[in-house]
């Protein structure tokens, strides 16, 4: 098992502030093709950030761990909190500690994970959103495996106009226990929209950028972000259940997906509450790649918006 530093486990780490502008939110929604809110901010008035907005400000896996030789560290999943929004013309405080470091075993045999708990507050020192993000640790290959073929990706706008039509959102009051979500076909990310995220998100794993080192380090290609599969997600839901608000979202990340993987998002109501607060659903979601096997598991938690709330 990695040893983490004593000085490092449990201790709580200043990322310092954080700005929020209208500019800053619309290159995050450009880099994640969240059309509607390009949208809104193109209607003026109040920026609101989306949810997964949060990933940007928070950047993934600090602090940083050092790993022995031969070893390297991917996403394994995050847990998101969402108290409240983040808005434009906000200034945020970044901060994470990490929480623990334990081995379990996993399909290529016995894994390190380190866990990390962060947090972005408001000047006032309140709470906005809680990240719970899991790292995987894992040995490099020692013989680099034989490059597999990469499915052809387009890019841009190619890209996107290869998607195929939204599945109908049904109304909040319609919403009910097994209610179904999607299924959507996606098409594939591509090299350029995630070298735009990776460099945005001062990213340095080489196999999001370089796709010889992600061959070595036995990927068929270019890997695809976690936090963007998790944008993805988010986007999904929101479309599919306009009226509720999205308090959590807790992604596992099960299989890598590479640029040019097309995905299949589908997801399920599998609760239904009515609680002191309001009433609350949890939806089980799942990205699939075209072989049918899952890439990512997830869950929601959303809150039904009766009036305007923040």
């Amino acid at each position: 098992m990695i040893q983490i530093p004593a000085e490092l486990l449990g201790r709580d780490f200043d990322f310092g502030e954080a700005v929020v502008d209208a500019e800053t939110i619309k290159r995050y929604a450009e880099m994640v093709g969240d059309a509607p809110t390009l949208a809104a901010i193109e209607r003026g008035g109040e920026i609101v950030a989306p949810p997964t907005f949060c990933l940007s400000l928070h950047h993934g896996m600090r602090p940083e761990v050092p790993l022995p030789e031969g070893m390297f560290g991917v996403y394994g999943g995050h847990d998101l909190e969402f108290l409240r929004p983040l808005r434009a013309g906000m200034t945020y405080r970044v901060g994470a500690r990490l929480a623990d470091v334990y081995e379990k075993n996993g399909r290529s045999g016995t894994l390190t994970m380190i866990a990390r708990h962060g947090w972005i507050r408001t000047a006032t020192g309140e709470i906005a959103v809680r990240i719970h993000e899991r790292q995987v640790v894992r040995r490099k290959p020692t013989q680099s495996p034989a490059a597999a073929p990469v499915m052809a990706s387009r890019d841009g706008d190619a890209a996107v106009q290869a998607s195929t039509a939204a599945p109908q959102a049904r109304p909040a009051s319609e919403i009910e226990l097994g209610t179904e979500l999607g299924p959507l076909r996606r098409p594939a990310t591509t090299v350029a929209q995630v070298s735009t995220y990776v460099a945005r998100g001062e990213m340095k794993e080489e196999l999001f950028t370089d796709a010889t080192q992600a061959r070595a380090l036995g990927y068929r290609g270019i890997v695809v972000p976690g936090p963007m599969l998790t944008a993805f997600l988010e986007h999904f839901v929101r479309a599919q259940l306009p009226g509720w608000r999205l308090e959590r979202l807790g992604t596992t990340f099960r299989l890598p997906t590479i640029t040019g993987d097309p995905l299949l998002l589908s997801g399920v109501v599998s609760q239904h509450h009515q609680r002191a607060d309001g009433e609350h659903i949890v939806c089980d979601l799942v990205v699939e790649h075209p072989s049918g096997e899952r890439a990512v598991t997830a869950a929601a938690t959303l809150r039904r918006v009766l009036k305007v709330e923040f």
